[in-house]
């Protein structure tokens, strides 16, 4: 197949290159349309009416100064229009994708902005914080989602792909199996604020946002839970916001609304 990847850790990224290699070897004709550096946590965000340049590494490489999804949008809009992919696969992130953390998610978002299109897409992302394990391990674990990749590839046929879903593949350290899940409502890092105040202007705060800890293990059914306990997890995320469910709660007092 002709495949389609792109990341927010940038092209040049171990991820990347670990997927790109290993798809290769399976006989898959690729195409990176990635940005030219760090864009973690740009979740869904484009860039409107702004320039956005895209530099032609190779053949087969192009680097774009935007976000994820702008790097899928401009691929499957312009670069590869002529030549449109089978499917589009965002990833090896450097770093977990579960939970509610996929909202902040640029490596869901870029599969997202995919699926939207109307395209196919995986999300893929290995542990890579190094948590009692070695490099040898972050390196297995980024190998063992690019292998997952390839399987779920080989069987896609036989798969009824959701219209408007993406498949989000987690790959935990020193994983032994996998298991499919709910993206839970849960996040993997437990919220954490630094705060700093600058010697030289006592009324300005500086914060930095982000997850220390780990969530523990409670409701097996969650991917958070499951990568937590390290379990693979495989997972369908929706693209579209609309609760379907939930909108009929709301016509019971529909007719009490007045415009």
């Amino acid at each position: 197949m002709h495949l389609l990847l792109s990341n927010d850790d940038g092209y040049k990224a171990k991820g990347m290159q670990v997927l790109m290699s290993h798809l290769k070897s399976l006989g898959h004709k690729i195409t990176v349309v990635a940005p030219n550096g760090e864009r973690s946590g740009k979740s869904h965000a484009m860039t409107f009416y702004e320039p956005i340049r895209v530099k032609k590494i190779s053949e087969e490489v192009y680097a774009v100064d935007g976000t994820p999804a702008d790097c899928v949008a401009l691929a499957l809009g312009q670069i590869l229009k002529d030549d449109k992919p089978d499917f589009v696969i965002s990833g090896i992130n450097h770093g977990m994708n579960v939970g509610i953390d996929v909202n902040y998610s640029g490596t869901v978002g870029a599969a997202t902005e995919a699926a939207m299109i109307g395209y196919k897409a995986i999300a893929v992302s290995a542990d890579s914080d190094n948590r009692g394990g070695s490099e040898q391990d972050v390196d297995e674990a980024f190998l063992k989602a690019a292998q997952l990749v390839g399987q779920v590839l080989e069987h896609a046929q036989k798969l009824e792909w959701p219209r408007l879903e993406i498949l989000n593949i987690n790959v935990p350290i020193c994983a032994k199996t996998a298991a499919i899940a709910d993206c839970g409502g849960e996040s993997l890092y437990v919220p954490n604020f630094d705060e700093m105040t600058p010697k030289d202007n006592k009324n300005i705060k500086i914060y930095l946002i982000g997850g220390v800890s780990r969530f523990e293990p409670q409701d097996m059914s969650q991917d958070v839970s499951l990568v937590s306990s390290g379990i693979a997890t495989l997972s369908f995320v929706q693209a579209k916001q609309s609760s379907t469910e939930s909108n009929k709660k709301l016509e019971r007092f529909l007719g009490n609304l007045k415009l």
